[in-house]
């Protein structure tokens, strides 16, 4: 076997073993979750409640299965929802060997950071877009148009912003790590800005649950100035460049 044949092996022994602890993670994540689903069942009613409470009106339920399949939905979203930092921490245990080992020591702030940041994104959307989205589109129409809400309908709008929000919000992380590891730099996010508001707008159009302008631009707005944040955040922390040795 000569020299290239040893390392198309190599390599495809580093790409099966990487997989094997992806698929490892997964399995853990997928029962961190069931678990974790299966004791917010218990508080289902509270959960929904809270989530309802933006809404401020009575939800509707169009079929007998709906308010039991609705109990499911809610006590999977809350699973998902506690199991962040599993998730989290699960997804960089299974990345973080295609990372020098230097950047690797930073595992711990990195699966921290993702989680706050994940919180963060999630409540700012429940306390701050959620209403005035809620608010906008409710009142929106003729007076004399009354709103019947179906439970489902708001499970999966509410639900649906505020794990994208969550998602959303972790653009300053994914920045910064491309940014430490020398895939982006600085100056190209700079002289791209056109570009990333154009993958901004279609961005938010497919995570926003509902085709209307006006939610797409309720998730637009803070993905543009964490698009910002993460330039700076990356000019700062990012990784220098070499300077340029003079020829002798």
């Amino acid at each position: 076997m000569g020299w290239r044949d040893k390392i198309r092996e190599w390599d495809r022994n580093a790409v099966f073993d990487k997989l094997e602890g992806l698929r490892g993670a997964l399995i853990r994540m997928f029962i961190i979750i069931v678990a974790l689903s299966a004791v917010s069942y218990f508080f289902w009613k509270d959960a929904l409640h809270f989530l309802q409470k933006p809404l401020g009106l009575p939800l509707i339920m169009f079929s007998l299965p709906e308010g039991f399949l609705a109990s499911l939905r809610v006590a999977l979203f809350m699973g998902i929802f506690l199991a962040a930092p599993f998730i989290f921490s699960g997804l960089w245990g299974a990345f973080a060997p295609l990372f020098s080992s230097e950047n690797r020591r930073y595992s711990l702030p990195i699966v921290l950071s993702a989680t706050a940041l994940f919180y963060g994104g999630s409540f700012f959307c429940y306390y701050f877009v959620l209403p005035v989205g809620i608010n906008f589109l409710v009142n929106y129409g003729s007076e004399n148009l009354k709103p019947m809400i179906a439970l489902s309908k708001y499970l999966s709008f509410s639900v649906g912003l505020i794990f994208a929000f969550g998602v959303v919000f972790e653009l300053p992380l994914i920045m910064l790590i491309l940014g430490r590891v020398g895939l982006i730099g600085y100056q190209t996010l700079a002289k791209n800005r056109k570009y990333a508001l154009l993958i901004n707008s279609i961005l938010s159009a497919i995570l926003t649950p509902t085709p209307d302008a006006y939610t797409m631009l309720l998730m637009m707005v803070p993905i543009q100035i964490l698009y910002e944040l993460s330039v700076w955040i990356v000019k700062i922390f990012g990784k220098k460049k070499a300077p340029a040795t003079e020829p002798t």
